[in-house]
C-alpha cells in the first residue's frame, strides 16, 4: 500500500476523534519538540514549510480495533505536562495509532487548536517573503492575553474557519483596512490570506502523507516502530528500553512521571526527570547506568515493574530526607553532578531490602558522615563518569548487604585510580559556590529566580569609591549569603556596617551567618572580614561533615 494524502484540516479533525480517531501508542516517547531551546523557531519553520508546500515527512499509522493501550494527544502544551493513557475500557475502540510523526502532529495540534506554553501562534499579514531572508517566516508567537492587532492573525482562528468563500471574504474585509489606500499592501494581504487558506482551511490540499501499516498484532507493529527509528533522529537507548517495558506494562511511563512529580513535591522543588529515574532503576537491575536495549531480557522487564512498586521509597527518601531534609536543597540547579547521587540511592535501597534502617533522618551521625563526605566529594571533585558511578554503586550495594557503613574510602580509591583527586581543595569550593554556600548554611533556603539562586554579597560589589581590585576581592564564596533579592537590592552599595547599624538594617541581622558583631573592627576592612569569615566557614565544613581542605603541601606534592 502506498502513501495517501490528507489535508491539515482533516488531520486536525482526526486527532483524538471519537470516530476512528488518531491517537498515540503507549510505546511512543512523550513529546520532545517543546523541550528544545529554540522550540518556537522550529515550529515556525515547520508551519512555513507547509505554507511553501515543502514535504515534511510521512505519517505512519496502525489502524486497529484490538485491545491495546494508547493515549491522547496533548491539547495545550506546557513544559512538564505528559499525555496520559486512556481508560482501559476504551482500548478496544476502532482507532489509528501514530507510530511515526507524533512530534509533527502534536506540534500542529497544539498551535492550530490550542496554545503552546501559554502563547498563541500568529501570522504577520504584512510579511513579504520577497523582502526577507530565506529562513525568515511570517509566523510568530505572541502572549495569549496581548491586545488584539489586526495585523497578526491567530492560527487557531484561520484553521477553524469553515471552508466557504463567504468566510474568506469576511476575513479579508476585516483586515484589509490595514493597507489603507496602498494597493500593493492590499495585494500582499490577499496573497498571504490565500496562501494560509489553501494550506490550513481547504480540504483539497493534501499537505500530509500517511501510510497505514498492515499488522495483525501489537508485537508486529512494535517491530515496525523500532525499524522506523533506525534512521533519521533515532530513539535513544533509554527510549528504546522504555518502549520495550511499555509493550508489557503499558502505563509504566505514567508511573515514572508520577514518581518524578512525587519527588519534586516531597523535595520542595527538585526536578528529577522520569528518564533519570529509569536510569537509576537500570543501575539496580543491570549494574550499570550505560543502557543498551539489546541486553534487556524478559526477566529485566518484570524487574523494572517490581522496582517501581517496591523500591521507589529509598529514592524519594534521598531527595526528601537527605537533600531537602538535611541540606535544605530545593532546586536541581544547586547540585551540579546528578549522577553522583545515585550510589547513595542504591545504598539506601539495598539497606531497605536487607531489613536495615534506610531512612536518612533515623541514621546515627557515624553512619551519616561517610554519606555526607561522599556527596560533597562527588560533587566538588567531579566523581561523575558512568564508569565511576557503576563502580561506586556496586561497592555501595555490597556494603549495604553486609550492613556496613557507606564505603567512602573504597570509593575514594576508585576515584583516584580514575585520575580524580581524592581531597577537597579551595578552588573546587570556589568553582561551585551555589552548592558550597548551601551546604555550609544548611539552615538557609535559596530563593530562586529563573533557575538562579538569589545571593547577597555582604560587602557589596558596587560600594561607592571602590575599584576593580576591591570588586574582585569581594566577589568570592566567603562573602556570599543566601538572601532574597529585595533585601540585596535594599542594601546595595551600602557599607555593611552602616547598614546593620541602621534601624532598617537591624531587622535583617539574624538572617546572616558567620558575621562578627556590628562593633567589631573586622567591618573596617573587607579583606580582614573575608579572611575571618572564611575561617568560620571552613570550621563549619569540618564540624558538620568532617571535611577539611587539602593543605598547600598536598597541593604541591600533587603538582610535582
Amino acid at each position: 500500500m502506498s502513501y495517501l494524502g490528507i489535508s491539515i484540516r482533516e488531520a486536525m479533525e482526526k486527532i483524538n476523534s471519537l470516530n476512528n480517531g488518531w491517537y498515540l501508542p503507549q510505546v511512543q516517547r512523550q513529546y520532545v519538540w517543546g523541550a528544545r531551546y529554540e522550540s518556537e523557531t522550529y515550529i515556525c519553520l515547520l508551519l512555513d514549510s507547509l505554507l511553501k508546500r515543502y514535504p515534511i515527512g510521512g505519517i505512519v499509522l496502525w489502524e486497529t480495533d484490538q485491545r491495546v493501550p494508547y493515549r491522547h494527544f496533548l491539547g495545550d502544551y506546557i513544559p512538564g505536562r505528559y499525555a496520559k493513557q486512556v481508560d482501559e475500557g476504551l482500548w478496544g475502540e476502532a482507532k489509528s495509532l501514530v507510530y511515526d510523526g507524533q512530534q509533527r502532529l502534536q506540534t500542529l495540534y497544539s498551535v492550530l487548536r490550542h496554545r503552546f506554553n501559554g502563547r498563541v501562534l500568529h501570522f504577520d499579514l504584512l510579511f513579504d517573503q520577497n523582502k526577507n531572508e530565506a529562513d525568515e517566516t511570517g509566523f510568530l508567537f505572541r502572549d495569549a492575553h496581548i491586545a488584539h492587532d489586526p495585523r497578526y492573525l491567530r492560527m487557531t482562528e484561520i484553521s477553524s474557519l469553515i471552508c466557504k468563500d463567504r468566510e474568506k471574504v469576511a476575513l479579508e474585509e476585516r483586515v484589509l483596512p490595514l493597507a489603507g489606500s496602498c494597493n500593493d499592501t492590499r495585494l500582499l494581504i490577499r496573497q498571504n490570506i490565500s496562501g494560509l487558506w489553501n494550506v490550513f482551511v481547504d480540504r483539497n490540499h493534501k499537505s500530509i502523507a500517511y501510510f497505514s501499516v498492515n499488522a495483525e498484532t501489537p508485537k508486529e507493529v512494535n517491530e515496525v516502530f523500532r525499524r522506523l527509528n533506525t534512521g533519521g533522529i533515532q530513539l535513544t537507548q533509554l527510549e528504546l528500553v522504555l518502549s520495550k517495558i511499555k509493550a508489557v506494562h503499558s502505563d509504566y511511563e505514567e508511573q515514572l512521571c508520577t514518581l518524578a512529580d512525587r519527588i519534586e513535591k516531597k523535595s520542595g522543588g527538585i526536578k528529577f526527570s522520569s528518564s533519570s529515574i529509569l536510569q537509576f532503576f537500570h543501575l539496580l537491575i543491570k549494574n550499570t547506568i550505560r543502557i543498551n536495549e539489546d541486553q534487556l531480557m524478559d526477566d529485566d522487564i518484570k524487574a523494572f515493574q517490581d522496582i517501581i512498586n517496591d523500591d521507589q521509597y529509598p529514592l524519594v527518601e534521598l531527595f526528601s530526607g537527605y537533600l531537602q531534609g538535611l541540606l535544605n536543597i530545593n532546586n536541581a540547579s544547586i547540585v551540579p553532578r546528578w549522577l553522583g547521587v545515585l550510589p547513595i540511592a542504591a545504598y539506601l535501597t539495598e539497606r531497605k531490602r536487607s531489613g536495615a534502617e534506610w531512612r536518612i533522618r533515623a541514621l546515627p551521625e557515624p553512619e551519616l558522615q561517610p554519606i555526607h563526605q561522599y556527596f560533597l566529594l562527588s560533587q566538588f571533585c567531579d566523581w561523575n563518569t558512568q564508569t565511576m558511578i557503576n563502580a561506586f554503586a556496586r561497592e555501595a550495594i555490597a556494603a549495604a548487604k553486609g550492613n556496613n557503613l557507606f564505603p567512602l574510602e573504597t570509593i575514594r580509591d576508585i576515584a583516584i585510580q580514575k585520575n580524580r583527586t581524592g581531597d577537597l581543595h579551595e578552588y573546587q569550593l570556589q568553582g561551585q559556590p551555589w552548592l558550597a554556600v548551601k551546604v555550609l548554611m544548611p539552615n538557609r533556603s535559596y530563593v530562586f529566580h529563573e533557575n538562579k539562586p538569589q545571593i547577597d554579597h555582604i560587602f557589596p560589589i558596587k560600594l561607592d569609591g571602590k575599584d576593580e581590585t576591591y570588586r574582585e576581592a569581594v566577589d568570592v564564596l566567603w562573602n556570599f549569603q543566601p538572601m532574597p533579592a529585595e533585601v540585596n537590592n535594599y542594601k546595595r552599595a551600602r557599607h555593611p556596617k552602616e547598614f546593620f547599624l541602621s534601624k532598617e538594617g537591624q531587622k535583617y541581622w539574624g538572617s546572616y551567618d558567620f558575621v562578627p558583631e556590628t562593633n567589631d573592627t573586622l567591618w573596617d576592612n573587607h579583606l580582614d572580614f573575608i579572611k575571618a569569615r572564611k575561617k568560620h566557614m571552613l570550621d563549619k565544613l569540618k564540624s558538620l561533615y568532617g571535611l577539611c581542605l587539602a593543605s598547600r603541601a598536598t597541593d604541591q606534592d600533587a603538582d610535582a
